[in-house]
């Protein structure tokens, strides 16, 4: 009796999961030691440059989110319509990020005003308006970042939700999928290899740009910096660099690395690659090298480390693959997002500079996170499960 036939299950990878757990509390680490909350880890000079550098940079979510997408895309003929591909993505990170950043700039607000103790109903116009006094630019900073225009021009306004300059790239890389999904799979290996190697084109000449300038028009270093590292241009080419190695894992190119003890082998290696290149960044270099070291190297070992974990093999991949671990994995954009301005509340309340202190907050962080997304996949359940009655 011939079977009826099944319908192709997309590829899943639950090892990335975890991968984006790694990544995203290295950022709140990142954040958490730029706000003075990890003094005591100090001495720890084997530890910190995992946290400060950071070693799982933004540039890691870039990769795996053009993996996944491309992934998700994988069959040629579907149709994917732009419009509503994106209005979904916004539903899903947008109105996180205007929440936030309207919650930040109250507590911006509040802190500027010179209040040591929450206003009464009466001192609130008070409050508001010495706050506001005192901030730079404050409408205009709140209109450039929900307006997702910050990250191209952070000199003409304040930080509120710093994290949000992602999205502004991360949209025009949703922008650009729907079409570049179906345009890679019309590509022969060839063609991939190609792409493999040009995407750093673009952002080693940026790092060459950086190097070879000086403050520019912009009231210095760090200024700068914010600039070349936050610019959204740049950014579209790592989540290429994701969606061309899915595409050449999909062809076959990376087989040897489903072989028993290779995965791990390789998880090692690059684990250790990505941490030597940590020791590597010197003042003394010229900033145009420290920013290659710091952006497009770890570019190519977080494919390569992306690839080997896809077998859920390794040491690395097989902790990735538990299933608490990829629970909060999934939710854990959503720290990225909501981390900075918790923990500006969370200094006004406690002392972050203590390992309790600091492990209660991770924790909160992050239990509170899952709790929303298993919500958010409960309700989606529920709804199907009334519209199949």
């Amino acid at each position: 009796m011939e079977q009826p036939e099944q319908k192709s299950k997309r590829p899943y990878f639950p090892a990335i999961d975890g991968l984006r757990l790694l990544a995203s509390i290295n950022i709140v680490m990142l954040h958490l030691g730029s706000s003075n909350a990890l003094q005591y880890m100090a001495d720890c000079k084997w530890l910190m440059p995992i946290v400060s550098a950071p070693a799982f940079a933004a540039g890691i979510f870039y990769v795996f989110a053009g993996f996944l997408f491309a992934s998700k895309f994988s069959d040629p003929e579907r149709s994917i319509p732009v419009v509503p591909f994106m209005f979904a993505r916004i539903a899903k990170l947008y109105r996180l990020h205007f929440f936030m950043t309207l919650l930040m700039f109250v507590v911006l607000v509040f802190k500027f005003s010179g209040y040591a103790h929450l206003p009464s109903f009466g001192e609130i116009p008070d409050c508001f308006g010495k706050g506001i006094a005192n901030m730079v630019h404050p409408w205009r900073s709140l209109v450039l970042h929900l307006t997702l225009a910050w990250s191209v021009v952070p000199d003409l306004g304040m930080k509120l939700n710093e994290p949000s300059w992602s999205l502004t790239s991360f949209f025009v890389c949703y922008a650009i999928t729907p079409w570049f999904s179906r345009w890679l799979f019309k590509q022969n290996r060839r063609t991939l290899w190609v792409l493999f190697g040009t995407v750093f084109i673009p952002g080693i000449l940026w790092a060459v740009v950086f190097g070879a300038t000086g403050n520019l028009w912009f009231d210095g270093y760090a200024a700068k910096y914010r600039f070349f590292h936050m610019f959204a241009p740049v950014r579209v080419f790592e989540y290429i660099f994701g969606m061309v190695i899915y595409r050449l894992y999909a062809e076959g190119c990376f087989e040897f690395l489903k072989r028993d003890y290779v995965s791990g082998m390789v998880q090692m290696f690059l684990l250790w690659a990505l941490y030597g290149s940590l020791f590597l960044l010197s003042p003394q270099w010229n900033p145009g090298v420290n920013y290659f070291l710091h952006h497009s190297l770890p570019i190519l070992i977080y494919g390569l480390f992306v690839l080997s974990l896809l077998s859920g093999k390794g040491f690395m991949a097989r902790f990735f693959c538990i299933g608490i671990v990829r629970k909060v994995g999934r939710a854990s954009f959503y720290p990225y997002l909501i981390h900075l301005p918790l923990i500006t509340i969370a200094w006004g309340i406690c002392n972050l500079n203590t390992p309790k202190n600091t492990i209660i907050f991770m924790v909160f962080v992050y239990t509170v996170s899952t709790l929303y997304m298993e919500f958010k996949i409960w309700k989606k359940k529920r709804a199907k499960a009334k519209a199949a009655r």
